[in-house]
């Protein structure tokens, strides 16, 4: 033990000799021992899912029932590709990013639907980059009509 005396706690310092500051007491140690590992317990995984899942829809202001609906209403489908989503597949809540300031979160009215992990990618990718793709597009089109030859002339 270190034990360097801590004496508002009364007590000597209970880590090992040479360690980084601050000096705990053995009682102290101990607390935050327990507290980690009430942190670290082994909860039952569908009460855990349950609370992920639960907390992840009240970030893009759902509940469960209205994320049931939003699910029937996409015959379990992802609205953008329309491949039916998987058991245990990750499902993307798309919302408008102009409604809301946050990233990753919704007032709940913007949500435009479920996605599916690729689809969700690639919209984020699309709304970040459509004015760059179309002016792109605009200035080198298919340089095998005639229009577009002259513009690669200049």
């Amino acid at each position: 033990m270190c034990g360097v005396w801590l004496p508002r706690q009364q007590s000597h310092c209970g880590r090992k000799p040479g360690h980084a500051p601050p000096h705990e007491s053995a009682a102290s140690l101990e607390r935050r021992r327990i507290r980690r590992q009430r942190r670290v317990r082994d909860d039952n995984p569908l009460a855990v899912q349950r609370w992920r899942r639960k907390h992840r829809l009240a970030q893009y202001g759902l509940t469960e029932e209205a994320f049931a609906q939003l699910l029937e209403a996409q015959a379990n489908r992802c609205a953008m590709c329309g491949e039916p989503f998987q058991d245990g597949q990750s499902i993307c809540i798309d919302h408008d990013h102009a409604c809301c300031e946050a990233e990753k979160r919704s007032c709940g009215r913007c949500v435009r639907g479920l996605l599916c992990l690729s689809c969700n990618t690639a919209l984020g990718i699309i709304e970040r980059k459509a004015e760059l793709a179309r002016a792109y597009l605009d200035r080198y089109q298919d340089p095998r009509r005639p229009e577009s030859a002259e513009a690669l002339t200049l």
